[in-house]
């Protein structure tokens, strides 16, 4: 996130007398983003600022639109309402809810809960990428089934990146803006202006005409795993168009990573839409099938498989938690053959 460092609100400063600003988190294009302490109910949480560059500035608190930017600064504003509207309408534990919005100082704000961990981009800078696909599924299930809610609503996020995932102290993931949200096959003229952030974004994304679907989201989580298995950001999906130089995942497998389950993302970073999964529910099963056949091949079957203990996985449906106490059977086996 970049900074605007001549236009945040000021350490302390109130927003409706209970919120007193406490750190400054980052930021975009549309809006700044603030840790707050409510001193009414005597809990942090996160504000999120609408404040668009190039549409307005603040003086003092106050923020003044620009005169000939009230338009596309009411639009914007429209938007930065729907986004609250989204995050209360859809309940889930991957799910960032929203305890309230409301206008002050000239623009709109909306307060949420705010979480202690860290964000993937910052666990891969800190070299705590993922280690074993018990480490890389216990973030990425826990999006899919967040990410499925949203598509059972004909809704897509559209944003999944490292700086929109938050892994809390317990495991489990956030997923944080929902700025970009858009409905399914959205296309043309009115879909909503937003950043793009470049290795996550799929290539029909850069053309307003071209549809939009699950596969654009699989698109991101399948990007989000080439990041944490092997730290490295994928090539700009447009840029790939030309040039593919991007190695497959499967060129990092590992015993710790089977080639056969790195497939599965390989297919999901497809730069045809048309070759990508087509919805969340194939997506998962094919990476359910892939770890189950590594298991069924393993040289040491009589490793039992005991569900783990971790929140992530024990919040997540049957056939989820099937495949994740798959993948710590494959764990406990590497290292019994590790130790031998």
């Amino acid at each position: 996130m970049t900074r605007h460092a001549l236009s945040e609100l000021a350490v302390g400063a109130r927003l409706r007398t209970d919120f007193e600003i406490a750190e400054v988190l980052g930021g975009g294009k549309t809006s700044l983003v603030y840790r707050a302490h409510d001193r009414a109910l005597g809990r942090e949480a996160v504000i999120k600022e609408y404040l668009p560059s190039g549409l307005a500035y603040r003086d003092r608190q106050q923020v003044n639109v620009l005169p000939d930017k009230r338009e596309p600064f009411r639009e914007g504003l429209k938007r930065f309402f729907a986004e609250a509207q989204v995050m209360t309408r859809f309940a889930h534990a991957v799910l960032r809810g929203v305890w309230q919005c409301f206008k002050e100082n000239g623009t709109a704000y909306i307060v949420m809960p705010f979480y202690s961990g860290n964000t993937v981009r910052q666990k891969v800078h800190d070299n705590l990428h993922a280690k074993d696909l018990v480490e890389l599924f216990s973030i990425i299930f826990p999006l899919l089934e967040g990410v499925s809610v949203l598509h059972k609503e004909r809704c897509l996020h559209l944003d999944i990146s490292p700086d929109n995932v938050l892994v809390r102290e317990n495991g489990m993931p956030i997923l944080l803006d929902f700025g970009a949200v858009s409905r399914f096959g959205s296309a043309g003229e009115g879909r909503p202006l937003i950043d793009l952030t470049p290795g996550f974004a799929a290539k029909e994304q850069y053309n307003a005409a071209d549809e939009l679907g699950a596969w654009t989201d699989i698109y991101a989580i399948s990007a989000l795993a080439y990041y944490l298995v092997t730290g490295i950001i994928p090539g700009v999906a447009i840029s790939r168009i030309v040039h593919d130089s991007l190695k497959p995942l499967t060129s990092h497998c590992t015993d710790a990573f089977p080639a056969s389950v790195l497939d599965v993302f390989d297919r999901g970073l497809a730069i045809d839409p048309s070759e990508r999964f087509r919805d969340i529910t194939s997506f998962t099963l094919a990476l359910q099938n892939a770890v189950q056949a590594v298991l069924a091949q393993s040289s040491n079957p009589a490793a039992s498989g005991i569900l783990s203990a971790d929140e992530a996985v024990l919040s997540m449906p049957p056939r989820i938690r099937n495949v994740m106490d798959a993948s710590w059977t494959l764990r406990r086996q590497l290292g019994l053959r590790a130790g031998e």
